[in-house]
């Protein structure tokens, strides 16, 4: 029974956030039908965050379950007319056809994502509770000042701005490197627009995750700070440099922007990640050797 016991703060937050992932599924989102689905797994990812695997996993269920039952009750009156609502509904009538066949997928999906959004919460708990110190706010700033310099010297496309926010993650902790990856995006572009989109907050989310992802799945692994070892290292920078670079950002330039396909985006960014990924495991894994023995992050985490 205590993997029920919450505070009443953290009951409120998971039921405000529930409420809203499943009303998002109800309402017809733009610029595509499919964002509101999208919104209502992030609320569930971090409904188990601010859970655990239990919790995050039955309200994951229950909360992608009541957005169907929302849509398919309670649905949304469009208030298009003439050709913009014969467009509309032409799309509208074949994703709900398309969520009545693999609803039952998206109901365990959102028990999966609840599942692994409080083991992250769980894996993450101390590091969340720890205060602002000086030390840490100063070895924040530091990789973000290091984030920000290598990817202004980016030639085109070609940065190795995500290896700061990827080693900041292993050695200040999954939360510190989250904070990191948001930074150095908003400053990084200030300095030096990018030439691949406008100004984005999604795309503050996807460099945060960058700095996020990698070291909570090499801790998944059973690897900690500073015990890593090149596979497990590879192994959390492969599924974090997939799901940001190669999936997320790709995919909101197209939904953003319309440029070009997700699979010329997609194509591109493997090509590039696939010399990335390997050389900053080997990286990391040197700095990590060499810093060891004379510095200890464990202490401003």
């Amino acid at each position: 029974m205590d993997r029920y016991k919450l505070s009443m703060k953290s009951w409120i937050t998971i039921v405000i956030l529930a409420i809203l992932s499943a009303v998002a599924i109800r309402f017809n989102t733009r610029p595509k039908l499919y964002v509101g689905l999208v919104v209502a797994m992030i609320g569930v990812l971090f409904i188990g965050f601010n859970s655990n695997k239990v919790i995050g996993a039955i309200l994951g269920v229950l909360t992608i379950g009541s957005g169907f039952i929302l849509r398919g009750y309670y649905p949304e009156v469009s208030k298009l007319t003439g050709e913009k609502l014969e467009a509309f509904l032409k799309g509208y009538n074949a994703y709900n056809e398309f969520l009545s066949q693999y609803f039952i997928l998206f109901i365990i999906l959102g028990g999966l994502i609840g599942l692994l959004g409080g083991a992250v919460g769980e894996i993450t708990k101390e590091e969340r509770t720890n205060k602002f110190s000086t030390n840490r706010i100063t070895y924040i700033a530091m990789f973000v000042a290091l984030s920000v310099a290598i990817n202004t010297a980016r030639v085109g496309s070609i940065s190795f701005g995500g290896f700061p926010i990827i080693l900041s993650g292993y050695f200040l902790g999954p939360i510190n490197g989250f904070i990191v990856g948001a930074l150095a995006d908003v400053i990084a572009y200030i300095i030096r627009p990018s030439a691949g989109g406008g100004f984005n907050p999604l795309f503050i989310l996807t460099s945060a995750l960058t700095g996020f992802i990698p070291v909570v799945v090499t801790r998944l692994l059973g690897e900690k700070y500073p015990n890593y070892n090149f596979p497990k290292l590879f192994a959390g920078i492969f599924v974090g440099q997939m799901l940001t670079s190669v999936i997320m950002v790709p995919f909101f330039r197209v939904m953003l922007y319309g440029e070009n396909t997700f699979i010329f985006f997609a194509s591109s960014a493997f090509i590039r990640q696939a010399f990335n990924m390997p050389l900053y495991a080997f990286l990391i894994n040197t700095v990590n050797e060499s810093l060891r023995r004379t510095v200890n992050f464990e202490r401003i985490k």
